[in-house]
């Protein structure tokens, strides 16, 4: 096998997939959060490797990972994985909940339209006199929740990297810290090990490609 100097942060990368496609597949509250913790510990996992695996250029490493560090700090995605991770370690908080399912009903055109008459009971339209309407239903699912830690709260992130985050959902925030530090690695990877020849979707192959 062809010598690959970031073998270790790689391979906690390829878990942090596997377990987001764990909790794509996850049957019960419990198994999607079991895999959503695992998924936080590997991603601050990959941080805390790639310092060990750059330690031997600390001196030019730690100048250039400073953006990285900075943003660590002040990207709400970034900050809230990292705090989230600090709370399942530390802490016997909970990392998620199920939030309620819930109806809307918005009208089919979107600038609006009348509603003549509207009766519902028990949760269902049982009469309906006006313009067209679409009803659209939201079943219960998992969301991230509010995190404390040395007496500060961390709510969801609402952004990242100045885009707007819309969804609560943890693989929602999963897939955008997993594209972050995966890029991570590959700056990493150009910067300091420009003659390693195992790129970063070989790594996870090797990691991954097993009959187990």
């Amino acid at each position: 096998m062809t010598e690959n100097p970031l073998r270790h942060p790689k391979l906690e990368l390829a878990s942090a997939k596997k377990a987001i496609t764990s909790m794509y597949s996850a049957r019960s509250l419990d198994e999607f959060e079991a895999e959503w913790r695992t998924y936080l510990n590997c991603i601050e996992k990959i941080w805390q490797k790639v310092e060990r695996c750059c330690h031997h250029v600390r001196g030019t490493f730690e100048p250039w990972q400073g953006k990285y560090h900075r943003l660590r700090k002040k990207d709400m995605l970034l900050r809230y994985l990292k705090q989230a991770r600090d709370a399942d370690n530390h802490s016997i908080q909970d990392v998620t909940k199920i939030q309620p399912g819930s109806r809307a009903y918005r009208f089919l055109n979107p600038t609006g339209g009348y509603i003549k008459h509207m009766e519902i009971h028990n949760g269902e339209v049982v009469h309906y006199e006006g313009d067209p309407m679409i009803i659209e239903d939201k079943p219960p699912q998992p969301v991230a929740v509010p995190i404390k830690n040395n007496g500060q709260w961390f709510n969801p992130p609402t952004s990242h990297l100045e885009r707007p985050i819309t969804s609560h959902h943890p693989i929602v925030l999963a897939e955008f810290g997993l594209k972050f530090y995966s890029d991570y690695i590959i700056e990493v990877e150009k910067k300091f090990f420009q003659k390693s020849k195992v790129g970063l979707g070989e790594a996870v192959t090797q990691a991954t490609n097993f009959p187990f």
